[in-house]
């Protein structure tokens, strides 16, 4: 999958796409630092902005031995990829609607994260 990380209008760097992804399209995997829920609150109390939750006392931290899928950024309205946990993984995938050539990659991080 082409993909490109550059300036984004939303937050910082943003990821995006260098093709079209059709939907239901595991785009990238979420990789990082397997950490634990001790290690992700200390990180994440001092501004630790990429760590994602794989399941009990287990996180990914992507600043951490990561890739490019840190980079997608947060949309609550108009989201065009969603995460799925599979077989101890973390994917980003393509939306309902797929996503254009150019456009930004992003998904709801979810109100713990982001309260509405």
């Amino acid at each position: 999958m082409k993909l490109l990380v550059k300036k984004s209008s939303l937050h910082g760097k943003g990821l995006f796409a260098a093709q079209e992804i059709p939907w239901g399209v595991k785009i990238i995997e979420y990789k990082g630092e397997l950490i634990s829920d001790a290690v992700a609150e200390e990180r994440a109390a001092r501004g630790a902005d990429c760590i994602f939750e794989l399941h009990d006392d287990k996180n990914i931290d992507g600043a951490v031995m990561g890739n490019a899928a840190r980079y997608a950024n947060h949309a609550r309205k108009r989201p065009n990829c969603f995460v799925l946990r599979d077989d101890n993984r973390i994917w980003i995938v393509a939306g309902i609607e797929g996503i254009r050539k150019g456009e930004e990659l992003t998904f709801d991080y979810g109100s713990t994260f982001y309260p509405p």
